[in-house]
């Protein structure tokens, strides 16, 4: 039996499986290949909207959007693969008298939708989500009521999920206190799931949804995730059967509620972007890391990424292609930052993690 990887390594990963089915001893470990980050494919620059100061842009379905709040906050900008401007949308509902846009993301046929709130003509502050073409025409909008959105994405069949939450005196049923939320345009709200308080009892629960970087969603052609990442709670729910799937994650205590992004790609793989300044040696640490579930667990597992996991000095330029940041998926290929990259991004692939047998 051929032994790739050292034993270091297969102490690694014993932390790694500790809880996790499937990888039970330290010879097993030996044996295990990590998923590894392939050389760049691809590599765009973003000089208008990725700069100190910018408002942070969001990748989605092959087009980085901007939400231009510093500039008009009802307009979205998108740009494509190549870093070109392709589309600038007012995204407003048609009864909007002053809105702000909160968040975008790419409709499946080159359009944005987005969320937001305002104040509309009738004089009413209200919540909404707004859809437009791909010229930038908005086509749809609906109000969501009490509801605060945080994040929104659509599916294969043009509805839309919406991860967000109730404001205190707002929840009057169970359904009020659910924060991710399916709608359609023409029929409203479909359904609700997640309980605020299955994810934390504490008081200030929301700001496991309202904080930046704390929760994740994504929409996949079969199924919608979701990460909270600060509660160490991984979800899925399959589209077709609106069946809901709950895994806790384990989380290493030295990274805390620190992540730079989640991607699930086209096949089904999640993905985590973990970052943490600073350790008991003043170090800064980044790195990749595969989200790998088992239906038979309750246990999501973090693998590292082998590469991509990175320790230096913070006051000191990172080394050439220390990963930085993971802004999502594009197929099959994730969409990453990395020293280097300066104002653009690069797309590369992960190869799967492999047990090495005679």
């Amino acid at each position: 039996m051929k032994i790739r990887t050292h034993f270091v390594k297969a102490i690694e990963l014993a932390l790694v499986f500790g809880s996790f089915g499937g990888i039970t001893n330290a010879q097993d470990l030996s044996e295990q290949e990590l998923p590894t980050l392939s050389t760049p494919t691809h590599a765009a620059l973003y000089p208008e909207v990725m700069c100190v100061g910018c408002i942070v842009p969001i990748w989605d379905h092959g087009y980085l959007l901007h939400v231009e709040i510093d500039r008009d906050p009802a307009v979205v900008t998108m740009y494509d693969k190549n870093g070109k401007k392709v589309l600038e949308a007012r995204m407003e509902p048609p009864d909007a008298a002053k809105i702000s846009i909160g968040s975008a993301e790419a409709t499946r046929t080159g359009g944005i939708v987005a969320i937001g709130g305002g104040i509309m003509r009738d004089g009413s502050s209200q919540r909404f989500i707004v859809k437009s073409d791909a010229t930038g025409r908005v086509m749809k909008s609906a109000r969501i009521g009490d509801f605060y959105p945080r994040q929104v994405c659509e599916v294969a069949d043009g509805t839309v999920w919406v991860l967000g939450y109730a404001a205190n005196d707002h929840v009057a049923t169970e359904a009020d206190n659910h924060v991710l939320r399916h709608y359609s345009f023409e029929k409203g709200l479909l359904g609700s799931f997640v309980s605020l308080d299955s994810i934390s009892k504490l008081r200030d629960a929301s700001l496991h949804v309202a904080s930046s970087r704390k929760s994740f969603l994504s929409c996949g052609k079969d199924r919608v995730a979701v990460l909270f990442w600060s509660a160490a709670q991984y979800i899925e729910v399959d589209t077709a059967s609106e069946k809901l799937t709950r895994w806790t994650v384990a989380v290493s205590s030295g990274f805390g509620g620190r992540a730079s992004g989640f991607a699930v790609t086209e096949e089904g793989r999640s993905f985590v972007g973990l970052g943490n300044c600073c350790d008991q040696d003043k170090k800064r640490t980044t790195g990749l890391y595969e989200l790998k579930t088992n239906s038979g667990s309750s246990i999501a597992a973090l693998v590292p990424v082998e590469g991509t996991v990175t320790k230096y000095d913070p006051n000191e330029i990172a080394p050439d292609g220390t990963f930085f940041y993971l802004w999502g998926a594009d197929g099959n290929e994730l969409v990453v930052q990395r020293e280097g990259d300066g104002r653009g991004l690069s797309w590369a692939k992960v190869s799967a993690a492999s047990v090495t047998t005679d």
